[in-house]
């Protein structure tokens, strides 16, 4: 916790920040904007080698370049439009729209409860807030001395007591409501009284507590800024025992990581600094293990169809890991972000997201469920139980009862990336329903149970005459012999063994569907993809089996073709017992549970699902951590990175 002493000396000036700051950046010979920061402590800074640092100012500024933003023309305020139009407008500014950007940033907000409460500053929306601190203390010293002036009074008035959960005056509260006789539902603020946004998911929890935290502290209101920091204390301690509820999300892991880094930035107690850093490092460390050359691996909760190169939050983490050459043709705002702060993930974790490691290498993993963290201490046992093997060229992940979840988690239970030489990395997807929410990366009949060991994975179905689609490129060669299905891509050979599945074909309907374009007129969402069907053959119970090989494996894609087809065998012992052998030291065998946890066989040995709860582990593993010892660890690329909780 903050030391009195540490508050009284951060608050005791009463002049805005901007009198405290530097210029926010500059641009370089080279016509490259690089930002000034203050002085980190090296304790509270992970360093990078001189040459990363120059490829992230190179990365960076290619999507700068590549942002496509009209002066003056960023959005609006409504709400929480400013989740897009701040960080555009930061844009703009750093691209030299200085007067169309300064204009925007210091115009009231529209609704009518900031004009009249907080003096036209907007305090509600967790997106809003997020980019309202980068606001004040990074880019202060370009705001008129009288609006900057504005922004802290009106901050004043907002965490004179804590915001969360204060009764607003101009809204009625739930229970209210409901005694009332009056409708609505929901997470807006009219339902919800409170002075600022009352939404719990990782990522807007966590632009919320920053905010009330720094802004309390730059105002002195002390009771509002322990409020807050207990809260990010609480979450944190959560994050390190049990893990994050939107795990590793492809759609929001990336907000997560820009929430935070304000914190990191801008807090003057380095206790609190110290506690933001291992927050993101955190963050970071869950992103290199889904991160490869550009694009996202699975499993992941929350996924809305972020797949290739720079989709979701590989976009935003590109700019930190790299591994793929061009910058996103149409990158998402919040780069300007990443660009704009100080933090850096620790080099060993950089090292892990390149897969600078000794490869094969399977991680284990275990995650919480969506609401975990509301429990006193935590959950007892963890909600899913992830294995990834990660390749030479390729890694593909699994969960034992596949992209099956509660309606709405959009859960991606299983997804292999391949390495490919001129967009990243090649996406393979199975599905098994032919409707879904936001897309087929997460579509299932709810029947599929999966077991994997290394390269290998069965997948059965114990719905009756289950189809199974797979997601692959185009440029994938397709060969298939009896049983065997082959995919040649680049560097990265799959075999699939069918039993009581026929043999695939192009799915022109599902291709449209999932590939095609959203709405008439626009473009395709994956003009370089397609869907592949294998359909059930019979009534009798359905299954594949999954075999990688790499040419550090097989030598060449013919002698893995020959290998598996002389050698490989999948077999059915009991109604749902499948059991596969890959021809050479691998062997996994399922049964399915109808409500749990399948029986899964590796190598002949019964999986203990008791000692597969670490957030990361398993005997290769070059990153580790336990269920509830809170301890951190990462081994990569010559570098050792080890944290707790501070």
């Amino acid at each position: 916790m903050m030391s009195l002493k540490s508050f009284a000396v951060i608050c005791c000036a009463m002049v805005p920040w901007t009198g405290r700051a530097a210029a926010p950046f500059e641009v370089d010979a080279r016509g490259r904007v690089i930002f000034a920061h203050r002085e980190i402590p090296e304790e509270w800074r992970n360093v990078w080698p001189a040459d990363w640092e120059e490829e992230f100012v190179e990365r960076t500024n290619a999507s700068l370049r590549a942002s496509r933003v009209e002066p003056g023309r960023y959005g609006g305020t409504f709400f929480e439009n400013e989740k897009s139009s701040y960080p555009m407008a930061f844009i703009g500014l750093l691209k030299g729209q200085t007067k169309e950007a300064l204009a925007f940033l210091q115009a009231d907000d529209d609704a009518a409860w900031s004009r009249q409460l907080t003096m036209g500053v907007d305090w509600y929306p967790s997106f809003t807030i997020r980019s309202q601190t980068r606001k004040y203390f990074q880019f202060g010293p370009l705001l008129e001395p009288d609006y900057l002036r504005k922004m802290k009074e009106s901050a004043a008035v907002w965490t004179s007591s804590d915001p969360l959960g204060r009764v607003h005056p101009f809204w009625v509260r739930p229970e209210d409501r409901k005694a009332k006789g009056m409708g609505g539902e929901g997470w807006t603020p009219e339902y919800h009284n409170s002075w600022v946004d009352v939404r719990g998911t990782d990522n807007l929890r966590a632009m919320r507590e920053q905010a009330i935290y720094l802004m309390a502290v730059e105002t002195g209101n002390r009771a509002a800024a322990e409020a807050s920091l207990s809260r990010i204390r609480a979450y944190a301690t959560a994050l390190y025992e049990t893990g994050m509820p939107e795990w590793d999300s492809p759609n929001y892991l990336n907000h997560a990581l820009t929430a935070w880094l304000p914190l990191y930035d801008f807090a003057e107690d380095q206790a609190v600094r110290a506690l933001a850093k291992a927050l993101l490092d955190h963050i970071c460390t869950a992103a290199a293990v889904k991160y490869y050359r550009g694009s996202w691996a699975g499993p992941g909760i929350r996924d809305y169809g972020n797949i290739g190169p720079h989709a979701g939050a590989a976009g935003e983490f590109w700019h930190y890991f790299g591994g793929l050459a061009e910058a996103a043709r149409e990158p998402y705002r919040d780069f300007v972000h990443v660009m704009a702060s100080a933090y850096r993930p620790p080099a060993a974790v950089v090292a892990l997201a390149r897969r600078d490691f000794p490869r094969p290498a399977e991680i284990f993993a275990a995650k919480p469920s969506y609401t975990g963290w509301q429990q006193a201490g935590g959950e007892a046992e963890p909600a899913y139980y992830e294995t990834t093997w990660i390749g030479h060229h390729s890694q593909m992940g699994s969960l034992p009862r596949g992209h099956a979840d509660a309606p709405g988690m959009n859960l991606n239970g299983f997804r292999i990336l391949a390495e490919n030489g001129r967009r990243g990395a090649d996406t393979i997807i199975c599905f098994t329903a032919d409707s879904w929410n936001h897309s087929h990366a997460t579509a299932t009949s709810g029947n599929d149970h999966l077991a994997q060991c290394r390269h290998t994975l069965v997948w059965t179905s114990t719905a009756p005459r289950p189809d199974f689609h797979f997601f692959v490129p185009r440029s994938a060669k397709i060969t298939q012999s009896g049983h065997h299905t082959f995919l040649q891509l680049e560097k990265t050979w799959i075999a699939l063994c069918r039993s009581g599945i026929g043999e695939g074909q192009r799915n022109a309907q599902l291709t449209g569907k999932a590939c095609g374009a959203r709405k008439e007129g626009e473009a395709p969402r994956f003009p370089e993809d397609e869907v592949w069907t294998f359909p059930a053959e019979g009534n009798g119970p359905s299954a594949f089996a999954i075999a990688i090989g790499e040419p550090e494996s097989h030598g060449s894609f013919e002698e893995f073709c020959r290998k598996c087809r002389d050698s490989a065998r999948l077999e059915r012992t009991d109604v749902h017992t499948f059991g596969f052998h890959d021809g050479g030291q691998t062997a996994v065998g399922i049964t399915p549970h109808p409500r749990g946890l399948p029986l899964v066989l590796r190598d002949g040995k019964e999986h203990q699902w008791t000692a597969h709860r670490d957030l990361w582990g398993g005997p290769e593993s070059p990153v580790q951590l336990g269920w509830k010892t809170g301890t951190l660890t990462v081994t990569a690329g010559g570098h050792r990175f080890a944290t707790k909780l501070p």
